[in-house]
């Protein structure tokens, strides 16, 4: 089998890699290299490992990379709390956005297996005293709602022929070339050997489940070999009964293990993470045992640290967060963290299974143009915007366009309007081969006021562009009034502006012309759209 391990060059992929590799399967590593090559060059495994360096949100920059592959155990990403409480944002890209990447290459390549390393810190303060793969998911950290989010997106591609594994592991531990020490029996071990003492933090009343590296390995290959009956399309909480601890249970089987250890308890630090798991299903379905348990992986630790006193279990390397907030620091050139790498979710949209099942119905209805739905659509905006007609069109630069030759605005003809707007709004009226004047804006408002506009009117003005900045609506009292006055029609920019009202009428009311937009950032969206609120059926038509 040729299998791709993203991540294969950290904590657990440096021994999950050497263990496919013995089982007769070639390897190809992906991993962005953030601790370096050093663990997995260290390991020898010749000709039936490749290791292609990248980042998983820039797969674009290798698409060879899943040329040839049958299976995929997918690592990859920011992982434990800390370190993803540091940027929520970032987090989501990485752990949500790149598994999305990765799962929908993998089907549009042909790939099959598909296991995915989640956690069982999805349960975060669990609402049960036990807790099994069907009870609900609590998660109290951004590290967490990713992983959640990412099973549905792997789950969700079973239709399309992916056969998706979850594996919702406990916290590992244990000696791995690519060491980590901020894992608690890792770190209390550490602490231990080169402190004299161990310190629980938060009363030590929280469970863990724990999990030894190599019997992590050994599972994720087994998911890869097993009969696809037993394990696709199924959750496993992933570890072992026999190493459900509380954190101050867990302190004192390190002091107990490693004689003269000082035990203290401190009441700081109040973890909301307390999971009780069952690992129930996964020796029933699948008859796995862990080979490893607690002590003996204090045991190992205590060795390596014992038999190199150079090691400092404290030192950044060791340490996600600190590598993490390392990372933030420098510029991208000097191989920090590389911020917005496909965009700048400054106006993300929210969008759910609501929205999905409508896109959907629309592609099986076969009117992917036009059709039922957009009448309908238009019937409910001009109930929502209190408007006579709504008609639906491209955008709000094309509701602009449609307004202003309406009113027949022609060459040398000017139109006033707002500078703090986008740039369409003036784009289009010099594409008109009219002329664009800008009318000053209120400091407190960030609106033309009626003053202002009156302050730009010359014989040649034509029409007047008001624009609601970020919903908050314009004076439309005195525009208006100013409007009649001199005699030239008005037409609104609402673009932010849909559901918002001025002296309790919803714009879209008031006036013979109001454009809205429905652009991806806007608060409503259809991807991309505009519409006309018209209050003339004869101007509709």
């Amino acid at each position: 089998m040729h299998v791709l391990v993203t991540g294969g060059a950290g904590y657990v992929g440096c021994l999950l890699v050497p263990e496919l590799v013995r089982r007769g399967h070639t390897v190809r590593v992906f991993d962005r290299m953030c601790f370096g090559e050093a663990p997995l060059a260290g390991l020898s495994l010749g000709a039936k490992c490749e290791v292609v360096q990248g980042d998983i949100r820039h797969l674009d920059r290798h698409p060879d990379l899943l040329r040839g592959i049958d299976s995929i155990v997918h690592l990859a990403g920011l992982a434990n709390d800390p370190s993803c409480d540091l940027h929520p944002h970032l987090t989501h890209d990485v752990n949500v956005e790149g598994t999305r990447q990765i799962a929908e290459r993998a089907v549009a390549a042909g790939v099959r297996r598909f296991v995915l390393a989640s956690s069982c810190s999805v349960y975060g303060r669990g609402v049960f005293d036990v807790l099994d793969e069907e009870s609900p998911t609590n998660p109290v950290s951004a590290y967490a709602e990713s992983k959640i989010e990412a099973e549905k997106i792997v789950l969700g591609l079973m239709d399309r022929g992916l056969e998706p594994v979850i594996s919702r592991a406990a916290t590992v531990f244990g000696w791995s070339p690519r060491m980590r020490f901020d894992l608690a029996i890792n770190l209390m071990t550490a602490t231990a050997v080169r402190k004299g003492q161990v310190n629980v933090l938060g009363g030590g009343k929280q469970w863990r489940p724990f999990i030894h590296v190599h019997d992590m390995a050994r599972l994720f290959s087994d998911f890869l070999e097993l009969p696809a009956e037993k394990v696709v399309g199924e959750v496993f909480n992933v570890g072992s009964d026999a190493i459900n601890l509380q954190i101050r249970r867990l302190g004192e089987i390190v002091a107990a293990t490693i004689p003269g250890t000082k035990l203290n308890l401190t009441q700081d630090d109040d973890d909301l993470r307390s999971y009780h798991v069952s690992f129930k299903k996964l020796h029933d379905r699948l008859g796995f045992e862990c080979a490893f348990d607690a002590e003996q992986g204090v045991r190992e630790v205590e060795r390596e640290l014992r038999a190199d006193p150079a090691i400092d279990p404290f030192a950044e390397d060791y340490y996600n967060v600190r590598r993490m907030k390392h990372l933030l620091e420098l510029l991208p050139d000097e191989g920090g963290e590389p911020f917005a790498p496909r965009f700048i979710p400054l106006a993300k949209p929210v969008l759910g299974e609501e929205e999905e099942r409508a896109a959907l119905d629309a592609i099986r209805s076969g009117w992917v143009t036009s059709g039922p739905a957009i009448p309908a659509f238009e019937k409910g905006l001009s109930a929502l915007v209190g408007a006579r007609d709504v008609v639906t069109v491209h955008s709000c630069t094309a509701a602009i366009h449609l307004c202003l030759a309406q009113l027949g605005i022609q060459p040398g003809d000017e139109v006033i309007t707002s500078p703090l707007t986008w740039p369409s709004v003036g784009n289009v009226i010099m594409s008109m081969g009219a002329k664009v004047v800008m009318a000053d804006i209120d400091g407190d408002t960030l609106n033309v006021t009626p003053a202002t506009l009156e302050a730009k009117i010359t014989p040649r003005t034509r029409a007047i562009i008001p624009v609601h900045m970020a919903g908050q609506a314009c004076d439309l009292d005195g525009i208006y009034a100013l409007a009649k006055k001199r005699g030239i029609p008005v037409i609104e920019d609402a673009a932010h502006a849909i559901g918002a009202h001025y002296k309790g009428r919803p714009i879209g009311s008031l006036g013979p012309f109001t454009c809205f937009s429905f652009y991806a950032i806007k608060n409503l969206t259809t991807f991309e759209g505009g519409a006309i609120a018209v209050q003339d059926p004869e101007v509709a038509a």
